[in-house]
């Protein structure tokens, strides 16, 4: 005996991780309000509005998902814990966004930030516990944590960024495409530091760009909206490459 506690055995995949994403799909549906809007009617032709969500519902749904992943970063996997108890919740509160048109109150063309910080929160709160349920925490917040944040942080200040780009004229372009790749470059650092290569921190920051651009981009066609500004989001996009591409660059003459 050396006084080492024993690894837990793993459960089968099979039935750990199929009964962990039902069981975080149905918390979400029974807990959380599948419109998201801030202001529904309370009932139909009512001139009441109020929002679907409540204290005790968000705060027993988080409670469900941190159980979920303890589970299944105890008995499996840190990263199968992210995919299966954050990510089916994420796609369904995408789903949710995608099937209720906002109200056209001046904030409407805001809602994929809402959705992502909400997919970002879940996301990573689920790699925190599962990692610290795994005895694992340091070398899972490198390999899960700080990429997830690093990747939300891109599509978000991208997001910002695009909107910056979208207004008519070179300048709103020019200073975009600046503030991008100054974004782009922070969090190029940020990863280089974490032991991360040049090429996957450029297609991490690039693909978290692309994702929210996919994502707002679903908005005309479902609602009729107007169509995205291609041209901005190609600046956007550009600029996010060239950062990360040139504080790797920089380490590397350093």
């Amino acid at each position: 005996m050396n006084g080492s506690a024993p690894a837990p055995s793993r459960l089968p995949a099979a039935i750990l991780l199929p009964g962990a994403a039902a069981l975080a799909a149905f918390a979400q549906l029974l807990l959380l309000p599948w419109d998201p809007r801030s202001n529904v009617p309370v009932s139909p032709g009512s001139d009441t509005l109020t929002t679907g969500y409540t204290w005790w519902g968000t705060a027993l749904f988080a409670v469900v998902l941190a159980a979920l992943a303890w589970a299944v970063g105890r008995w499996y996997r840190t990263g199968a814990a992210v995919l299966v108890v954050g990510g089916v919740p994420a796609v369904l509160l995408l789903a949710s966004f995608l099937a209720h048109e906002p109200d056209p109150d001046g904030f409407a063309g805001l809602w994929p930030t809402s959705w992502l910080s909400g997919a970002v929160l879940m996301l990573a709160g689920t790699a925190l516990v599962a990692g610290w349920a795994g005895v694992d925490l340091p070398r899972t917040a490198q390999a899960l944590l700080v990429p997830l944040l690093v990747a939300g942080a891109a599509a978000l200040s991208g997001f910002l960024w695009e909107s910056v780009a979208s207004d008519e004229g070179w300048i709103a372009r020019v200073v975009s495409a600046v503030l991008a790749s100054a974004a782009g470059y922070g969090l190029g650092r940020v990863l280089r530091v974490c032991g991360w290569d040049a090429r996957w921190s450029v297609a991490l920051t690039t693909g978290a760009v692309l994702l929210i651009a996919v994502v707002d981009s679903a908005s005309g066609p479902l609602w009729g909206w107007a169509p995205p500004d291609v041209t901005a989001w190609l600046v956007t996009v550009t600029a996010y490459v060239a950062g990360t591409a040139s504080a790797w660059a920089w380490w590397t003459r350093t």
